[in-house]
């Protein structure tokens, strides 16, 4: 079920409490977000008058919304989009149109549509929002959301500062795992075959004692399968062991900040190479999925179909609850790499305003509820009360299925990570009650990158980029996945990486990275 929304002006200040416990004390520090501006009851007033007074002009506006999902027509779709076009239009004069866009296409159709200008309002972005903005396919909600969105900006504006690009605030990102952390999420039943314990699977040693069991056990399915669509298996292998800021350069997370860092090419590192020489080995004994690299059917189908194991892929600590919907399965997840949090894991995913918007204003009011709305949430994460999910425990705020209903059945259903603020909205039943409090201290244990807030302008470097994004294309996935002998696969890929002009991009990031700290002292 992919991820959810939000909840009442009445809980808005339980959301701002339970994001303020979200991330490092420190994550505040450092972005292009300009200085904060002091604002008056009386100045507050007017810009309330002057926003229900475009809000509310009698002019009823089409607001399309658009995100990826399993399923791009749902049996609920209609009935969750007219419940909330009733609640839009107490505040807005505007109704919604609800398009979801499978997984395997939303990366073409969208771009398509900023390209083309077509009717788009606002959407899930998933990576590239700096690009877009500066190529004219954003809006620019930096003043206005305090007008027409100021309890959404209020409620995220613990991690806001990372979403600034250039002065500019394309979007809100969304109450999730901020933190990045890979580990092996799988069929609960057939690791209980293994009689393999959860707790006792720490390393990536254990779990390949695992995956040679499942392999042993069921020779006909596949032990891993790719996390991620047209990627190898071990694409999450790394996680958490670097700041990928831009084309593959970044920074080693255990780099100390206090005598400045050193910008690295991340693929030419012994922790990549480590991973290359174990995706190659694995490869060879059947582990992984055949044609991983080109596999276009998303992992929930693959799971969902009863033929695979499980991937290895992002943790976090509704995983379960997570995949247990998209698949019909009980899923176990095992934490596995360390925790980080990067400025790129904040600002990766975020509700943006499309740069074709007609009427961003009430784009922006359809977002305020996203963020600060308990029924929207719950409407737009869990679909209609009484039929695709029901309330288990008012009291403690707990959904779960009716009777006869599951994943596999559903008639609706979003994962929280693209739901905007899932904390003002109901847990799910297989979630601890305290999810949201586990998702704070997920966030707030993770070691923070020493370039967190750093925002890299690419201005002097986009055809190295372009270039640099050419060659990944030709080698990271097949890397990733052991279809080649590490040895030459990686030589190739790192001396085209120069030839494409990664040291110009190092040399550059270097140059601003020291700037940047250098101006936090």
């Amino acid at each position: 079920m992919k991820k959810k929304l939000i909840t009442i002006l009445l809980a808005a200040s339980m959301a701002v409490s339970a994001l303020t416990g979200c991330g490092n004390s420190s994550a505040n520090s450092g972005s292009d977000k300009p200085a904060a501006e002091t604002v008056t009851g009386e100045e507050a007033n007017q810009e309330a008058n002057a926003a229900d007074a475009v809000l509310k002009d009698g002019e009823m506006s089409e607001i399309l919304m658009v995100w990826p999902g399993s399923n791009a027509s749902p049996a609920s779709l209609q009935e969750v989009e007219d419940a909330m076009n009733e609640m839009i239009a107490q505040k807005a004069d505007a109704k919604v149109k609800l398009q979801i866009i499978e997984w395997g296409a939303y990366g073409d159709q969208l771009n398509l549509m900023l390209s083309s200008g077509e009717k788009l309002d606002i959407f899930m972005g998933i990576g590239g929002i700096r690009e877009a903005g500066q190529r004219g396919q954003l809006y620019d909600i930096s003043e206005d959301i305090k007008v027409y969105a100021p309890e959404a900006y209020q409620t995220m504006e613990r991690y806001i500062n990372a979403c600034y690009f250039d002065g500019a605030l394309y979007g809100l990102p969304n109450y999730r795992d901020m933190a990045a952390q890979a580990g092996l999420i799988c069929r609960k039943d057939i690791l209980d075959e293994t009689g393999f314990q959860a707790e006792d699977i720490k390393t990536m040693e254990d779990v390949e004692k695992v995956i040679s069991k499942v392999h042993e056990l069921h020779p006909d399915m596949y032990p891993l399968i790719p996390s991620d669509l047209t990627s190898g298996c071990f694409l999450n292998y790394v996680k958490g062991q670097f700041d990928v800021i831009a084309a593959g350069v970044g920074v080693d997370m255990k780099d100390d900040p206090s005598d400045g860092v050193t910008i690295i090419n991340t693929y030419d590192t012994e922790q990549y190479r480590a991973m290359a020489e174990a995706a190659y080995e694995w490869n060879k004994k059947g582990y992984f999925m055949p044609d991983s690299t080109t596999n276009s059917t998303p992992r929930q189908d693959i799971l969902k179909a009863g033929n695979a194991f499980g991937y290895f892929g992002n943790y976090h600590p509704g995983i379960v609850t997570q995949e247990t919907m998209n698949t019909g399965m009980n899923i176990a997840a095992i934490p596995i790499t360390e925790k980080s949090l990067s400025t790129e894991s904040v600002n990766f995913i975020e509700w943006v305003v499309a740069g074709q918007c007609e009427h961003p204003q009430k784009a922006l009011a359809v977002l305020n509820l996203l963020y600060t709305n308990a029924d929207f949430q719950n409407l737009f994460r869990y679909g209609i009360e009484g039929v695709d999910y029901e309330v288990k425990d008012a009291a403690k705020g707990i959904a779960g299925y009716p009777e006869g209903i599951n994943g596999s059945n559903v008639g609706w259903g979003n994962e929280m990570w693209l739901s905007g603020n899932a904390a003002v909205g109901y847990a799910w039943e297989t979630d601890p009650e305290d999810v949201f409090a586990k998702y704070s201290e997920f966030n707030d244990t993770a070691a923070l990158s020493p370039l967190y807030g750093f925002i890299f302008d690419t201005t002097k470097v986009k055809n190295e980029i372009t270039a640099i994004s050419n060659v990944t294309e030709k080698y990271k996935a097949i890397i990733e996945n052991g279809d080649a002998e590490p040895a030459d696969s990686l030589n190739a890929f790192n001396a085209e990486l120069k030839a494409a002009g990664i040291e110009n991009v190092i040399s550059e990031m270097q140059t601003q990275a020291d700037a940047w700290l250098a101006e936090k002292k």
